[in-house]
């Protein structure tokens, strides 16, 4: 698989995942007082086991909805620009990736934050930084037949 395609194929993974997710938080922060209240007027509306994960989900901050929302825009424009092989984008990525793994120690506390998330996104910025950089090397390389010829 050429270098721009598995680019790309990883840039259409991301806006897919950053942006369902930037859309169901972002969501979720503006229904939560709705939720909220509907769940403390109907306390036996949901089954026990599901009980106690919306309990979880009705007492997490609103603020930390909107922040992971907030920052999963960024990832998608971040996505949008790297499109372009704009560094920018890259930064815009890298930046949203480490405020997403920060946020739940902001508001959640400290066992909030898996392994596996930490592993994904330093995977997923490495990659993209070899791939930027080699893609941005790629263009700046004169085309075929150009420059080839010694100077006299």
């Amino acid at each position: 698989m050429q270098h721009k395609t598995l680019f790309h194929l990883l840039l259409v993974i991301t806006y897919i995942f950053a942006g369902l997710s930037a859309f169901s938080y972002l969501v979720t922060a503006a229904m939560l007082p709705t939720m909220q209240q509907l769940y403390a007027d109907n306390p036996g509306l949901l089954p026990e086991q599901f009980g106690v994960m919306m309990q979880q989900m009705l007492d997490t901050p609103r603020g930390y909805f909107l922040g992971a929302g907030l920052l999963y825009l960024l990832e998608v424009l971040g996505a949008a620009l790297m499109w372009r092989l704009r560094w920018t984008g890259f930064h815009c990525y890298t930046l949203s990736r480490l405020l997403l793994l920060l946020l739940p120690l902001l508001f959640l506390g400290r066992g909030f934050v898996g392994i596996g998330d930490i592993m994904f996104a330093l995977l997923f910025v490495a990659v993209y930084y070899m791939l930027m950089r080699r893609l941005t090397a790629d263009e700046k390389e004169p085309p075929a037949g150009e420059g080839d010829t010694p100077q006299e």
